[in-house]
């Protein structure tokens, strides 16, 4: 049966089952060409660059914000953070930490910090470590994606102006819904080729997650005052909602809107599988 000879619904149905397989496809098509090649090496030891893989620029800066926090290296004043004395720089190692302790030796608030420009930098170094490990795109992995999402796209647009074509013909106007559905398919291969992470990325990270998920289910217990790194671990990991607001009482004031998704810090020895961690994916080596 000829699919242009349906109308109404059921086209709709058909234009939907065909947008959500073509999609799925791509998806499918791309991580897995993404994760064809052997992996290098990679220690995620560190984090800061755990929680850069996960979140981004801005989630590394609040994860070390909080580790620092934690550690009492900076104080929070309300929503104003500051650090506990010019002698704090001296105390840590990561670059990273150095800037963000140099940044809040004049008190500001929380997101002050992404406007730092040794901060960014700091944050710029570990973006490069992760696409050149192949866990985030870069220029190279998008103009790869460019031509599966294209064709995808195309095949979209093409079945979707065929049927108005033939509607428009016989004087069918009820076309509002499909060019809907086409507009949402198209901005769907849009983000699959603008992901951020790559398939070995997304696999990584879905590694570290299991890794600490013991560390996770006993995030109650953990309590402020850096005598471990778990904490660290688990909001570069799992993000800082996964802290207790109840015994990090700051993150609610400097963070209002804290998401779901983060985490950092440190966690047991181990190598996840189908990202290659073969450096160990947990161990020490986070705050300082």
């Amino acid at each position: 049966m000829n699919p242009f000879h349906l109308t109404g619904f059921s086209f709709l149905a058909f234009y939907l089952a065909t947008g959500v397989l073509i999609t799925w496809g791509l998806r499918y098509a791309i991580r897995r060409s993404e994760m064809r090649a052997p992996p290098p090496a990679q220690n995620m030891t560190d984090p800061y660059l755990i929680a850069h893989l996960r979140g981004g620029e801005k989630e590394a800066l609040r994860v070390v914000t909080v580790a620092l926090l934690d550690r009492g290296l900076l104080v929070a004043d309300g929503d104003k953070i500051r650090t506990v004395n010019s002698q704090a720089v001296e105390l840590v190692r990561r670059p990273i930490e150095k800037a963000v302790l140099r940044c809040f030796l004049s008190a500001d608030n929380a997101t002050g910090l992404f406007k730092d420009e040794a901060a960014t930098k700091a944050c710029k170094d570990y973006a490069t470590v992760l696409a050149g490990q192949g866990m985030v795109a870069d220029a190279g992995v998008y103009a790869s994606r460019l031509l599966p999402a294209m064709i995808a796209m195309g095949v979209l647009v093409a079945i979707a102006g065929s049927k108005i074509q033939i509607a428009l013909a016989q004087g069918r106007h009820n076309i509002g819904f499909l060019i809907v559905l086409a507009i949402l398919f198209a901005l769907v291969t849009v983000i699959i080729w603008r992901k951020r992470l790559t398939g070995r990325g997304e696999a990584m990270l879905a590694d570290l997650r299991d890794l600490f998920a013991r560390l996770k289910g006993r995030a109650r217990t953990m309590r402020a005052g850096g005598q471990t790194n778990e904490a660290t671990m688990l909001a570069a990991v799992f993000g800082l909602a996964a802290l207790p607001a109840a015994n990090f009482p700051f993150l609610e004031r400097l963070y209002p809107a804290r998401s779901g998704d983060g985490g950092s810090g440190c966690g047991s020895s181990s190598s996840c599988s189908s990202s290659g961690c073969s450096g160990g994916c947990g161990g020490g080596g986070c705050g300082g």
